[in-house]
């Protein structure tokens, strides 16, 4: 008779049922939780040493990251620059020459006397004194907290540092991006990244001296926002009320855009009777009382240190003007209106840029206005437009919808190469420590292959569009576009919209203003394509063993 089993069987269950007076069995491995670091150190230094090798290994990613989203800009041996971009360096230049009584290039001491200077003479402005740039007035609408970071790589050689922090900017906003829509960071973030430089035309505006790149961050921030509808966490929040305020900060349209995607959304709520993504739009709109606030100390700084009040350009006015129903009312009612631009009503229609920044005899009326006529001009902006709104309504929609629709559809990269016209202006009004490194650059020898990169672009657009068409349609296969990023997309091509409404409509039309924005797209289809991609691959690459330490 076999009896196996059944001591077998008797040895298990004094095991597990020990009779009085007998020996318990217990298990001689210790526990994970038992492990003492100072009995084990093997243990304990091969963790340590993983986790710094870990640590050194996403370092060196993100470097390497912040490096590829510049690569225009090493191609073009130096970042990119734009008339503009010695406005924003004066504005701060002059605050900092004002407090420290420090010179650099950018600004001069002083004179007595600046009369006889044409101060819209661009041949007369490659240094400004704070008298002569605060003569016809400070203008709003230039970032003072932007142009101290351009002001920063100003000092620092080269401007390179300004665009290192774009760079990292854009970091930044892919990271926050990651964990609010729940993707796992690493390896998505490399994922999406590399494709977004690679893709899109964000990196062109990670090395362009102009804060365009931060409208985009505005955009994307609103979107993911008001299309979050699950509670957030206390850092969450702080990590979008931080950088939805400093990215309105950085860019007067920013705040348009921003404001005009939490209008609507509001009204989409009440229409709906639903208002579970509160907490998205309540950031929204605390980061919107936190850039005016900022905004409004610059107003308050200027007026006190200057003895003068700040004036913003009349952008709408200029657009009224040149689209053609600013310039019949004034024609219908001039003089009886009494507004300051009937003194110039012979001199209409005119373009915007004309009106704005021309010189010319007959195709001029705001650069070379003194600061009292620009402050009539400012200050009857909105009454001037309320006016022609009701004379002619159908008049207005028109213009509007048409400078939309052309704003919406042109994005270009034309900026980004320079040409004669270009470089003779520069010549004139930037220093020559500037010069010597735009110079040296390959757009400036009209060797960057700009409309190159354009036609790219359109084409990465184009595909991207298609790509998540073809997803929601469900024909790709192992792609899934859930409801979360669906909602994110329909709000972020909404606030495309709007930027090209505000910027066309408002402003003249200019591809920058809609190629800055329209790197959302291939970015959307990225996050899509990432998690077929992280799927596919596993966990056998080296971050993803790193992330499960």
């Amino acid at each position: 008779m076999n009896n196996n089993g059944l001591g077998a069987g008797r040895f298990a269950n004094n095991i597990t049922h020990p009779r009085c007076g007998a020996v318990r069995y217990e298990s001689v491995v210790p526990a994970k939780a038992d492990l003492s670091r100072s009995d084990h150190p093997n243990v304990y230094f091969s963790e340590r040493t993983m986790r710094g090798q870990a640590f050194l290994l996403r370092s060196m990613v993100l470097v390497g990251l912040v490096l590829l989203f510049l690569w225009p800009a090493i191609w073009n041996r130096g970042p990119f620059f734009f008339m503009d971009t010695r406005t924003y360096i004066r504005s701060a230049d002059a605050a900092l020459n004002k407090v420290t009584h420090t010179r650099t290039d950018w600004t001069t001491e002083d004179t007595n006397s600046i009369e006889g200077k044409n101060l819209y003479d661009v041949g007369q402005a490659k240094a400004r004194s704070l008298k002569e740039i605060t003569k016809k007035g400070i203008m709003l609408g230039r970032s003072l907290y932007w142009s101290l970071f351009l002001y920063l790589g100003a000092i620092t050689g080269g401007f390179w540092l300004t665009i290192v922090w774009q760079s990292a900017c854009v970091l930044v906003a892919i990271y926050i991006t990651l964990r609010t829509l729940g993707y796992s960071v690493w390896p998505t973030l490399v994922f999406v990244s590399v494709g977004l430089a690679l893709v899109s035309d964000v990196a062109f505006f990670a090395s362009f001296l102009l804060p365009d790149l931060f409208v985009g961050f505005v955009v994307l921030g609103s979107a993911i926002l008001i299309a979050v509808q699950r509670e957030m966490g206390r850092k969450e929040i702080t990590a979008w009320w931080l950088f939805l305020s400093w990215a309105v900060l950085c860019h007067d349209s920013g705040l348009l855009t921003a404001a005009s995607l939490l209008g609507v959304a509001a009204i989409g709520n009440l229409c709906r009777k639903s208002w579970s993504n509160w907490r998205g739009l309540s950031i929204i709109l605390l980061a919107l009382i936190t850039a005016y606030v900022g905004q409004s100390l610059v107003t308050y700084g200027i007026s006190r240190s200057t003895h003068q009040a700040p004036l913003r350009f009349p952008l709408l006015e200029a657009r009224l003007i040149a689209d053609g129903p600013g310039t019949s009312y004034l024609r219908a009612t001039c003089p009886q209106s009494h507004f300051t631009l009937c003194e110039y009503v012979n001199d209409f229609p005119m373009t915007s840029e004309d009106f704005l920044f021309g010189t010319n005899p007959g195709k001029s009326v705001y650069e070379v206005a003194s600061y009292e006529r620009r402050r009539d001009l400012s200050a009857e902006q909105l009454r001037f437009s309320l006016a022609v709104l009701r004379y002619d309504p159908v008049g207005i929609l028109r213009t509007g919808l048409l400078n939309t629709w052309a704003q919406l559809l042109d994005f270009s990269l034309s900026n980004f190469g320079y040409d004669a016209i270009f470089n003779d202006k520069m010549e004139r009004s930037f220093p020559e420590a500037a010069m010597v490194q735009i110079r040296s650059s390959l757009a400036y020898h009209e060797r960057f292959p700009a409309a190159v990169f354009s036609i790219l672009n359109y084409l990465f657009v184009i595909c991207s569009l298609t790509y998540l068409l073809l997803v929601h349609l469900k024909i790709l296969p192992g792609r899934i576009m859930n409801s979360l990023l669906k909602r994110v997309f329909v709000w972020a091509f909404a606030g495309l919209v709007l930027n090209a409404a505000i910027s066309g409509a408002i402003s003249f039309a200019q591809p920058r203003y809609q190629a800055r924005v329209v790197w959302i797209v291939p970015m959307v289809a990225l996050l899509v394509e990432s998690r077929r991609w992280i799927h596919s691959r596993g966990d056998g690459s080296v971050l993803g063993d790193v992330t499960a330490i």
